[in-house]
């Protein structure tokens, strides 16, 4: 608790300080919405002293909640439901299951959406699929990345700038994570950074916003606590001010002893060849030229999409849609672009990804 008191302390008086101007790109501030937390004075923290201070809290929160794969961790028996809407091709009722003991031994999971079902056995880390391979919706990748591995791209060598705020009646300090200079001096969250947003008191992490727009919040309500672990029951990752995600964690517990059939992939199953690998999120700016008649001031809107490892987007859904124009072009211009492709040797592969196309911006 003293590092994080050090660091409320630190912060407080820091944001207190006078502020020096320095020149920043002419891009349009953010769209206000309430569970942007980071909107007003925010401090670059480069002293070695004070990052190692916000370096360790993320580090407390993910060992708090999200390490659920670390190597060596607990075998567990995860049960999970949700609910999907929004601009996803997958909306209604949906569920995951997930036994696993190792990455290269036991590991099974299932997952139900729509008319989307599909049962996943590894095999020495290599996934098999019972049905043909095909993408995994967008609404499954964003349920398991929310629930498992929300804090997998705290980085070194990162920019850290940091922002106090209440939320609920709780203190909390919003990191702002990128590695872009320019931005250092911007009020407020820019749209580059990806925002963790931790209770000082318990390390919890709150609230994860990869990019503007889309936010998961964590509700350690009834939580559920797992050797050490605290993971919150409720989770909501919400799109321009609406829920497109309610996930329930039902059930977290202790494997028992594996069952070595339920781990075994069919014959079928290995004709195939493996199965899609899904990745860590990604960010890529696009440059754009402005619709007709507008001019002067970049405006971003941020694409939330699943890309294949031939760079074709799979599904995609505009982030901002305060001015239906814009996104709509937006759209338009990220379906029919194509990207660099992350593979892998064992198999095909499918990436979320946050595609910032900035309106106005040179190419």
């Amino acid at each position: 608790m003293a590092c994080a008191r050090s660091l409320v302390v630190f912060l407080l008086f820091a944001l207190s300080l006078p502020a020096f101007a320095q020149t920043a790109p002419a891009v349009a501030p953010l769209p206000a919405d309430p569970v942007e937390l980071a909107s007003g004075d925010t401090l670059r923290v480069a002293n070695p002293e004070n990052r190692a201070l916000v370096l360790n809290l993320l580090e407390r929160a993910r060992q708090n909640g999200s390490e659920l794969y670390a190597a060596g961790g607990p075998a567990f028996h995860l049960k999970v439901s949700f609910t999907s809407s929004g601009q996803s091709r997958y909306t209604g009722s949906g569920e995951m299951e997930e036994f696993r003991y190792s990455r290269n031994s036991f590991w099974r999971w299932t997952a139900r959406l729509g008319d989307y079902s599909q049962i996943r056995v590894f095999q020495s880390g290599t996934p098999f699929d019972e049905k043909t391979p095909g993408p995994i919706p967008l609404r499954v990748q964003m349920v398991r990345g929310a629930v498992i591995w929300p804090m997998s791209n705290v980085r070194p060598g990162t920019m850290i700038r940091m922002a106090s705020a209440q939320w609920h009646g709780m203190e909390v300090m919003c990191a702002l994570l990128s590695f872009d200079d320019a931005i250092a001096a911007v009020h407020g969250r820019h749209w580059r950074e990806r925002e963790y947003c931790v209770d000082t008191k318990s390390a919890l992490l709150r609230i994860y916003s990869e990019a503007p727009g889309i936010y998961t919040v964590y509700d350690y309500d009834d939580a559920l606590h797992f050797h050490g672990r605290t993971l919150a029951r409720q989770i909501s990752i919400m799109e321009s001010g609406e829920a497109v995600l309610q996930i329930h964690v039902e059930s977290l517990e202790d494997a028992g002893t594996p069952d070595p059939a339920l781990f075994t992939p069919t014959k079928e199953m290995l004709a195939r060849g493996p199965g899609i690998v899904l990745m860590p999120s990604v960010r890529i700016p696009a440059a754009a030229a402005p619709p007709a008649g507008r001019s002067g001031t970049i405006q971003p809107v941020i694409v939330h999409a699943s890309v294949d490892d031939q760079g074709k987007v799979v599904e995609a859904e505009a982030l901002q849609n305060s001015d239906p124009g814009l996104s709509s072009a937006a759209l338009a211009l990220v379906k029919s672009s194509t990207y660099p492709p992350q593979t892998r040797a064992s198999g095909p592969v499918q990436t979320e990804a946050f595609i910032n196309v900035e309106f106005g911006a040179g190419r």
